[in-house]
């Protein structure tokens, strides 16, 4: 019997009853900080580009260096799980992440911030993967581990929130420094609490697969870069398309190596299970909705409606309430209606709101129609995250949980970031063909119309991404009471 099964069996012979209702809280904070990060620099950009003398292109890189080693290294922080121990490879990426936020927040120029942002994308490529195989490997199946998959599949709306909303917050009134500063008590708690509320779990004992690791590593890498290239340079840049071509030779690589390695960085079989396939397609094509649509958005409050950042942060607080509210309904219905149905209503959700965002205008009312799309948009996030995280666990053998999660973060991470990119530059070119018909200088009437014609632009795309996930969840997840069968045995 492995370790984790038998941490497993003493959860549920009652001894470990008060370590795993202290572990899931921790292991939510340490959740919270990764997702938290992705949006809460976003509001204090223009601030960090004056203090430490950043060129526009340099200012894309605050963001860009930070998910390019997310998404690059998630994989191999999801197998350092299963094979140096969770709670091990949890307490390191939290210990770098913080060391990393201290050196951004003291950063004095911008090879030392950008550096830090990549050093906190290592952190947290190595942390998230590992959460979610924590709650599979220490909370026994049943209602407590329904709870625990709220708890944790709520951190991911709450974060994007908080982070909107903290990120205009400490840059209006303290200084753009807290935006990373704040993550050091935060990680020290998690690092203080972790060797005494979690056992170190592992799978078996195994040998490192380099070679796949760095093709992995590599082709992600590459994808990730060639997509924030083209939505910066243009699709038809000679770089990104090398960069596309450099990835997809990488990724055959990999696939080829991986079919044959006897201990596999990424089980190829993980990939030929319908319920898991269609859990981490619908957590990629959502993120490639979601994150674009609140990039929207933020640009149409600031830019748009003249609002500062912390005006703009608040407006953001529906999403949080719906994502709470939604996340304790799911905790209450999945056990009886099952994950298809909840998957399917929090697609749906999501589409709706984005749809009704396609004909948003300046003079849009806030309270009569945004409110209700942000509540939308929260609802989506409450209940799909929670029952994607349940599913991508299905039948998924203990000594490879960190590898499945980090599958799921490894859609959402690639997903985000091709769905910004895209959405972002074809929103700006469809704004630079309407000033570039303008005869003569553009008068400020013409520019707030061509940015919102192109935020429309953008608006469409992201609902065509939501309805596709509402596709992908129909025909991929389970039907009734066909709980996944990691979550109940």
């Amino acid at each position: 019997m492995s370790q984790s099964r038998e941490v497993a069996a003493d959860l549920h012979e009652g001894t470990g009853l008060r370590l795993s209702r202290a572990a899931v809280p921790l292991i939510c904070l340490a959740q919270l900080m990764a997702t938290l990060d992705v949006t809460i620099v976003n509001l204090s950009l223009p601030t960090v580009q004056d203090a430490v003398g950043l060129s526009n292109a340099g200012l894309a890189w605050v963001v860009d260096a930070y998910t390019l080693a997310y998404g690059g290294l998630l994989l191999v922080g999801g197998r350092a799980g299963d094979l140096l121990g969770h709670r091990r490879t949890l307490m390191a990426g939290i210990a770098l992440f913080t060391v990393a936020s201290a050196v951004a927040g003291l950063a004095d120029g911008p090879e030392v911030l950008l550096a830090a942002r990549a050093a906190q994308g290592v952190g947290a490529a190595l942390a998230t993967p590992t959460t979610l195989s924590l709650i599979t490997t220490l909370v026994p199946a049943g209602v407590r581990r329904t709870r625990a998959m709220v708890a944790y599949g709520s951190m991911a709306g709450v974060g994007i929130t908080l982070g909107l909303v903290l990120g205009g917050l400490l840059t209006e009134y303290l200084s753009w420094r807290w935006v990373f500063l704040v993550n050091i008590p935060l990680g020290i708690a998690v690092l203080v609490a972790a060797p005494r509320v979690l056992p170190d779990t592992r799978g078996r004992r195994r040998r490192l697969d380099v070679v796949g690791a760095l093709l992995g590593t590599g082709a992600l890498s590459l994808l990730v870069y060639a997509v924030i290239d083209a939505g910066a340079q243009g699709w038809g840049d000679g770089v990104s398309t090398a960069s596309f071509a450099g990835a997809a030779v990488l990724l055959a690589a990999f696939a080829f190596v991986e079919s044959r390695a006897p201990e596999p960085t990424l089980p190829l079989r993980l990939l030929r299970h319908r319920v898991r396939l269609g859990a981490y397609l619908v957590g990629g094509l959502l993120f490639a909705s979601l994150y674009p649509a609140f990039f929207l958005l933020s640009r149409t409050l600031q830019d748009l409606r003249g609002l500062g950042p912390v005006d703009a942060g608040l407006r953001f607080l529906p999403i949080g309430v719906g994502v709470l509210a939604f996340a304790l309904a799911t905790r209450r219905l999945i056990a009886t209606t099952g994950p298809r149905l909840m998957v399917l209503v929090g697609t749906i959700a999501t589409a709706v709101a984005a749809v009704a965002l396609v004909g948003l205008e300046p003079t849009t009312s806030y309270p009569l129609v945004l409110v209700p799309c942000l509540v939308g948009l929260g609802a989506g996030v409450g209940t799909t995250f929670v029952a994607t995280a349940a599913l991508s666990m299905t039948d998924v053998p203990e000594e490879d949980a960190g590898i499945a999660a980090g599958l799921l973060s490894t859609f959402q991470a690639v997903g985000g970031s091709v769905g910004v990119a895209v959405v972002a530059s074809l929103a700006a070119a469809r704004t630079e063909q309407l000033l570039g018909a303008v005869d003569g200088r553009p008068t400020p009437a013409a520019v707030r119309e061509a940015l919102m014609s192109g935020f429309g632009r953008g608006f469409t795309v992201t609902a065509l991404l939501a309805a596709a996930a509402v596709v992908a969840a129909a025909v991929t997840a389970p039907g009734r009471g066909s709980a996944p069968r990691g979550s109940a045995s």
